[in-house]
């Protein structure tokens, strides 16, 4: 007789809640087990963590007191994660999905915003923002995990400071600044390969990293029927970073990284196929031709700049740069080039009374579709920050003008006033409350003037988004504990229109939800994590779809994971996340068929011996079928349980 597995479970019950039950238990064991130790420890835990909060605080204007994920370089390094996005998915309630099966580019979704979250999202690495030409995400994969110091996850404000894209939130990453090197291999399912260096080496005054990575998969998706050929992908990055400082008051920067990437992506699968077998070839092409995409891609980010330490506490950061890619999608004939160039400055004095900050940024992107039409955007930002100090609380503010100018064979300027205001007070020296508000835009990029074909598309009107927040973190022996509300109004976000392939917008839409954070250092030897996010995101306008669920965003976001060193040199992990099930990503009349949630338990091991590491891993412990629909197509990602072993040289 044949069993319908979903009727052995009561109602509710899968194996999300196996995993995070799997969790909880070890959790719980631990805690009982290390209860007495930790409370014995606790004191220089929280001591530790308050001098923390409080250097936090006194340096950094953006990050103070509001709700932010954080990871350091331990953190980070004990997760044997493959690359930035693999961690943030591991880890953080960041919901990372891959770009249609591009491994090295991810949508990056904090507080959904589906399909566009990416243009929502500012990324800052080492201070400077990483601005895609285009409508791709940015590319993260050519930042070694082990170059990595930390990971800071803001949200909600910045608005003023970064301006276009600061939305919902700040991915901010900070490499490492100390004297080291590491050559990390790995091998995993599927042919993977992933090889890595860093180095840095630290004088009196002259302070220089370079890395290099390479990385190979075979592929396991079969790309045309009757064929053994596969989704194979390669990436090959590198990179340098230098400091200079030819006096006690002046730093001098540059920065120089180049990524190049090829990809078969595998055509989608009827959700007959997907549910039978995810591997296996798509359908033949009702059109004809190929049922993958051959895709090459290139891209070159480069800047310099100077800090300077003035006597009078005052502080000015001055940087520019520019960027180039390439784009070729072989087997469709389909070629184009972006490059755009940035500047921008900051000058900002503080004292025990308050901090005022001063600064602007300059930016133009420039796309040449088939080598003879060209789009541009060209940006102008000037905002002024500040921060009142009083006591026990802490008023900021700021306001930003910014002038936008869309080009193609016409001109159109956009003038947009934004800004933010916000307080925080510490009720106890453990516990902290905080409020804001901010109005935010994301400027059309130059992607959004074409349609499908290439064709130039009607202008899009500026996004503008109001955001509301309150919220707490705490602190009580070993525990942390943070959480938020927020409420988002938008206005003018611009979605791809599914029937006439062009880019619209969706009038008014509104996103409520929360976010938690829970942490636990029990000792030394053990640390556990558990968040929880929920986002309402619905569409408001009267331009259709009124009442209706956004696309592509998960309602529930859960992420746990614990840290055990049972020896001093031996480290043992396990991580789970879980994303709700949402509608396809074209499916504005929430009529189809949903995504399949997305899960994913996943466990480590690290053994450290001198200069070495030897370490492994399993991804998707449970087998979940993962994937996005589009159009009713099946993009499977995430999709089998994969194995990795690797090897860390470290001197």
């Amino acid at each position: 007789m044949k069993y319908n597995h979903k009727n052995l479970y009561p109602k509710g019950f899968r194996k999300k809640y196996f995993s995070l039950a799997a969790i909880l238990a070890l959790n719980s064991a631990l805690l009982a087990q290390s209860q007495n130790i930790a409370l014995n420890e606790k004191s220089k835990e929280t001591q530790s963590q308050s001098l923390k909060l409080s250097i936090t605080h006194a340096e950094e204007f953006v990050e103070n007191a509001d709700f932010k994920e954080e990871f350091n370089a331990q953190e980070i390094q004990q997760s044997n994660a493959q690359n930035i996005y693999d961690f943030l998915n591991q880890h953080s309630l960041l919901k990372v999905t891959t770009n249609y099966g591009n491994p090295y580019t991810a949508n990056i979704d904090l507080r959904g915003f589906g399909q566009n979250a990416h243009k929502n999202l500012v990324i800052l690495v080492d201070g400077i923002r990483l601005n895609n030409i285009d409508s791709a995400p940015v590319s993260l994969s050519n930042i070694p995990i082990d170059s990595i110091q930390k990971i800071e996850i803001i949200r909600g404000k910045g608005t003023t400071k970064y301006g276009n894209g600061a939305v919902s939130g700040i991915l901010k990453i900070t490499t490492t600044r100390k004297a080291g090197r590491t050559l990390n291999l790995e091998y995993a399912s599927y042919d993977t390969l992933n090889s890595q260096i860093f180095s840095r080496y630290v004088g009196d005054t002259f302070n220089i990293g370079v890395y290099g990575q390479y990385q190979h998969n075979e592929g396991s998706r079969n790309i045309t029927q009757g064929s053994e050929e596969k989704d194979g992908s390669y990436n090959k990055n590198g990179g340098i970073t230098a400091f200079y400082y030819p006096n006690d008051s002046t730093l001098l920067k540059s920065n120089l990284n180049y990524s190049k990437y090829a990809i078969k992506y595998a055509s989608p699968l009827t959700k007959q196929q997907f549910d039978s077998n995810p591997i296996q070839a798509p359908l033949p092409s009702a059109w004809g031709g190929d049922t993958f995409t051959h895709q090459r891609r290139w891209d070159l980010i480069y800047s310099l700049g100077f800090t300077h330490f003035g006597d009078s506490r005052i502080i000015t950061d001055v940087n520019f740069g520019g960027m180039r890619n390439e784009s070729e999608y072989i087997n469709f004939d389909n070629k184009y080039n972006g490059k755009g160039i940035f500047g921008d400055f900051n000058s900002s004095f503080r004292n025990d009374s308050y901090l005022a900050e001063i600064g602007g940024a300059l930016k133009t992107n420039q796309r040449i579709q088939s080598q003879s039409t060209k789009v541009q955007v060209d940006e102008m930002l000037l905002y002024l920050n500040g921060e009142k100090y009083f006591g026990d609380s802490t008023i900021h503010s700021g306001i930003s003008t910014q002038r936008v100018i869309s080009k193609n064979n016409e001109s159109k300027q956009d003038s947009l006033l934004g800004g933010e205001i916000g307080i925080s007070h510490s009720l106890t020296a453990q516990t902290s409350l905080f409020a804001s508000y901010s109005r935010s835009f994301v400027v059309p990029n130059v992607d959004w003037m074409f349609d499908w074909q290439g064709n130039l598309n009607p202008y899009l009107d500026t996004a503008t988004f109001d955001t509301y927040q309150i919220g707490a973190k705490s602190l009580f022996g070993i525990h942390e504990l943070s959480a938020n509300l927020f409420w988002i109004n938008g206005e003018n976000e611009a979605y791809y229109e599914p029937m006439s392939f062009q880019n619209q917008t969706l009038d008014k839409t509104r996103r409520i939800g929360g976010e938690a954070k829970f942490t636990t250092h029990f000792n030394a030897q053990v640390y556990s994590s558990l968040a929880y996010a929920y986002v309402d995101a619905t569409m408001q306008g009267n331009k259709g779809y009124k009442g209706n669920t956004i696309p592509g965003v998960s309602k529930h976001t859960i992420s746990a994971s614990l840290n055990y060193l049972p020896l001093t040199h031996l480290n043992l992990g396990i991580s789970y996340k879980y994303g709700s099930k949402a509608y396809d990503y074209n499916d504005y009349e929430n009529d189809l068929t949903k995504s399949p949630n997305y899960q994913s338990l996943n466990l480590t091991a690290s053994y450290r011996f001198k200069d070495f590491e030897i370490y492994g891993f399993v991804r998707n412990l449970t087998d979940h079928k993962n994937a996005i629909i589009v159009s009713q197509s099946y993009y499977p990602y995430e999709f089998e349980r994969t194995f990795g072993v690797g090897m860390k040289y470290i001197w």
